[in-house]
């Protein structure tokens, strides 16, 4: 185009533009021609353009790329394309007191004077509505309640959190469960994934409202097996007794930005790059104090799906608590050796039947165990690329001195 304009147009004489009239009609002609010869290059540029420019801004959508709020208010096709999660939408409300209403009391179902006298450890099971073959099978095994009691004079306790499922049949199920255990804490929230927060953060309101003078809590779920005999030595050999946040420490993980991921984190719910150091939410134990703090601090902070992040990361760092590493903890599944399982306190996703083998090996009066035998599993930590710790835990790396490297 600019090539045509600079063309240096010869112009006829005086004397032939007098002599005829046919010269002057083919230098308009001439003009014309290329005025739409121009006006054609210039389509052509535009129609390969735009195909071009949407190209190389496709990839991007969908990859949690977020408008800006502006944008997103003023179109609602603009909002369509937005890759928000669900419950969670951009025009979701994030602020704690909406949910959990700190003035009022919110439990549908209240375990009775489970917290008299004050135990020395209470243990929270986070647990879904119709996990009762889990429930069971934990019952019967590391939390039975008569073994507790003869072991520790009942200075430990053990209560499920559940959510409301929209099962009514269920829930009266969950009724007739606490009536005969009282060891059930249900609140008014949807039973979900995506509200897990939501069910720690009732964790932390109940526990600090009934069980104030507890020494120690402990958060983990219902697919875990916990030590409780090596849990309380650790608790009872440490000679600081506040400010306690323990558990398998995980550092410089990076939010997933793809919607598909399971743990897909929106920029539009944490904009920064990498995630505060936080404890795995396999399981974690944090001293009475402690819980006080979080609890305020969650009230504060705006919410985020991922439990674990937002109680031992976000809320931690507000309160100025340091989370803490311990290699009894772990969110990777063990070997279910004898030796092992005596020297962890925390093993992951094991379901109902794998509950009771682990409780009849550690159990066993005939196994010995060597030094050889008891670190077998304490080996730096390098995670698979597979499963939950695909972006979520996308780190390797070893523990120093309780600090990630």
């Amino acid at each position: 185009m600019d090539r045509l304009r600079l063309l240096r147009m010869e112009l006829p004489s005086a004397t032939s533009i007098n002599n005829t009239g046919s010269v002057k009609g083919n230098i308009k002609i001439s003009f014309v021609k290329r005025m739409i010869l121009g006006f054609v290059i210039l389509a052509v540029l535009g129609l390969l353009y735009v195909p071009a420019y949407h190209s190389a801004q496709g990839p991007f959508v969908g990859l949690g790329e977020t408008p800006s709020p502006t944008e997103l208010l003023s179109g609602s096709h603009l909002v369509a394309t937005v890759a928000q999660l669900p419950g969670w939408t951009y025009n979701t409300s994030r602020d704690v007191k909406n949910y959990i209403h700190p003035d009022n009391i919110t439990s549908i179902l209240s375990p009775i004077a489970i917290c008299s006298p004050p135990p020395y450890l209470i243990v929270i099971i986070c647990s879904s509505v119709g996990n009762y073959n889990a429930r069971m099978a934990i019952r019967n095994t590391w939390a039975n309640k008569s073994n507790l009691n003869v072991l520790y004079n009942s200075t430990v306790k053990v209560a499920f959190l559940l959510g409301q499922s929209d099962n009514d049949t269920l829930n009266s199920l969950v009724l007739e469960e606490s009536l005969l255990f009282n060891d059930i804490l249900q609140e008014k929230f949807s039973d979900t994934y995506n509200n897990l927060t939501l069910k720690s953060i009732m964790m932390l309101k109940w526990v600090t409202s009934n069980c104030a003078e507890a020494k120690f809590i402990m958060k983990t779920d219902d697919d875990m097996f916990v030590n409780i005999v090596l849990l309380m030595k650790t608790l009872q050999a440490r000679t600081q007794s506040k400010d306690i946040l323990l558990g398998s420490l995980i550092c410089s993980a990076r939010p997933i930005l793809n919607p598909t991921n399971k743990w897909y984190m929106p920029k539009y719910m944490y904009p920064e790059k990498v995630y505060p150091n936080y404890l795995s939410g396999t399981g974690y134990v944090m001293s009475i104090d402690t819980a006080f703090k979080l609890y305020q601090a969650a009230l504060s902070t705006p919410l985020l799906h991922l439990e674990d992040v937002y109680i031992t990361g976000l809320c931690a760092k507000h309160a100025k608590i340091n989370p803490t590493n311990h290699p009894g903890f772990s969110y990777a599944p063990r070997k279910l050796e004898p030796c092992i399982l005596k020297n962890s306190i925390t093993t992951h996703k094991i379901n109902a039947s794998t509950m009771y083998t682990i409780w009849n090996k550690l159990n066993n009066r005939n196994i010995t165990c060597n030094n050889k035998q008891i670190h077998a599993d304490k080996q730096a930590v390098s995670l698979s690329r597979s499963g939950r710790n695909v972006g979520y835990y996308m780190v390797k790396r070893r523990v120093v001195s309780n600090k990630c490297v």
